[in-house]
């Protein structure tokens, strides 16, 4: 499973839906904060607290850019 197919499931499994332009469905600061823990925890990262934003983290697109951004930061590439 890529980064964004391991997302989707996270979220899934937290009551988030996903609409077909990748806009995050029935997301409320419980489902945020919980889907944020599990996310952090799939992926062994921690999010940095300016991008803790709701709006930031509306979108799959964003979240999956920020996941691999910091993926690939604690792989040691700048």
């Amino acid at each position: 499973m890529n980064v964004e197919e391991r997302i989707l499931k996270n979220l899934e499994e937290n009551g988030i839906e996903i609409s077909e332009d990748g806009s995050l469905i029935n997301l409320d600061s419980i489902g945020f904060i919980s889907s944020i823990v599990c996310i952090e925890q799939e992926f062994e990262i921690e999010i940095p607290g300016e991008y803790l934003v709701i709006e930031t983290m509306s979108n799959i697109d964003n979240i999956s850019y920020i996941v691999n951004q910091i993926i690939y930061n604690n792989l040691g590439c700048d």
